[in-house]
């Protein structure tokens, strides 16, 4: 049996749940969450079916996922019945579990680190990631059997933290798009969102949080003076508010500039699929789902070199990157979005749909996880699972 073990799987946590459910639904296995009780009953679980073990209501519980000693318990149980466990995140409580009880039961583990080796990372509470490093995470990488990345950029930006430890670049699915109609799903995003009939489309689609420069964006929307163009931005909250990102652009006149919020299902769906072009200007993303949920649906994203991605699909002409994070570049970079003509766009929504149909698919996801369990586990116990395709 596999185990996923996570933090805090509820909706709330975006792409990193995304990537733990898709563990579990393509590979089997169970989930468990050490999960803040305030987040769960706030946002609810990310899918139905995975175990919630609520941490500690206290400055710990908040910041490092700590446990009760019976909740702890728990979780070591679990472990011990796993022939394999898949860990998703650092710098968390369930590190340790998973090092202690892995060890003690000659259990093989595999670690996805979900971007947190990115040295943007440590630009932020870094002596005490120092510390985890120091007192767990030297060993628990040490004795681990495998560390997965979703990108070769995040694998090398890695190597100095973890030297020596095995990495393995397995991309990320994404859904097989819809087979939506185009026209009519412009027609219903132009309608619903208040906008003139006949703009061309870019969409934001993240975490309300200042790591993904959402004020640098709509600034550089604003700045670029595209004609007949509209940025939707719509996400959950982080550190921003709703009301706080459409302030900003209210301040400083950005009117084709709306927050929408989070959209789900067929609205999602129905976005995807309207949208012209899809716009990532974050400091850190390792894969960044959104953008290749757009790409699948055949919108090519403009991106900023904090995407691991962003090399990647310059070099197959399927996105425009910027070289660096000045205001400047991003204007640039949204004018020739804005200027390209019809069968150029078209060409480069081709390739970006290729690119995700030859990259993103969950047959290639499974292939390549299950030949990587199975070498670790000695068997092929993987291949029992009925994966989606």
């Amino acid at each position: 049996m596999i185990l996923n073990v996570t933090v805090d799987y509820t909706k709330e946590s975006g792409g990193s749940s995304l990537t733990v459910q898709q563990c579990s639904q393509t590979l089997g296995g169970q989930i468990v969450s050490l999960t803040r009780p305030s987040s769960l009953s706030a946002f609810g679980s990310y899918s139905e079916g995975c175990i919630h073990i609520p941490v500690e209501e206290s400055f710990l519980g908040n910041a490092y996922n700590y446990l009760s000693k019976s909740n702890a318990q728990r979780v070591r149980e679990h472990i011990k019945a796993a022939d394999l466990v898949i860990c998703h995140h650092l710098f968390r409580y369930h590190n340790q579990l998973i090092l202690q009880e892995c060890l003690a039961s000659d259990i093989p583990y595999v670690v996805v680190p979900n971007g947190s080796l990115d040295p943007y990372v440590f630009t932020y509470n870094n002596a005490r990631k120092q510390v985890w490093f120091v007192l767990f995470g030297n060993r628990f990488f040490r004795n681990a059997s495998a560390v997965i990345y979703a990108t070769q950029r995040e694998m090398i930006k890695a190597a100095s933290r973890v030297s020596g430890a095995r990495g393995q670049v397995i991309g990320w699915p994404v859904r097989e798009p819809q087979n939506l109609d185009r026209d009519n799903c412009r027609e219903l995003v132009w309608s619903r969102y208040r906008l003139p009939r006949g703009n061309r489309l870019y969409l934001m689609l993240c975490r309300l949080h200042s790591m993904k420069r959402i004020f640098e964006a709509i600034r550089g929307f604003k700045d670029a003076e595209l004609s007949n163009a509209a940025l939707l931005i719509a996400g959950t909250e982080g550190d921003y508010t709703m009301k706080q990102v459409s302030s900003y652009a209210q301040s400083i006149g950005a009117t084709n500039v709306s927050v929408i919020g989070p959209v789900y299902g067929s609205e999602k769906e129905e976005l995807l699929a309207a949208c012209d072009f899809s716009l990532n200007t974050s400091h850190r993303e390792n894969y960044c789902y959104s953008i290749v949920e757009g790409m699948s649906y055949g919108a090519p994203p403009v991106l900023t070199p904090g995407n691991d991605l962003a090399l990647t699909l310059a070099q197959a002409d399927c996105a425009i990157c910027c070289p660096d994070y000045d205001d400047r570049s991003l204007v640039q970079a949204l004018r020739r979005s804005a200027t390209m003509g019809y069968s150029d766009t078209a060409t480069m929504r081709d390739r970006a749909r290729e690119w995700a149909r030859k990259n993103a698919t969950f047959g290639a996801f499974r292939e390549n996880a299950c030949q990587l369990i199975n070498e670790i586990t000695n068997s092929s116990v993987c291949f029992d699972v009925v994966g989606e395709s």
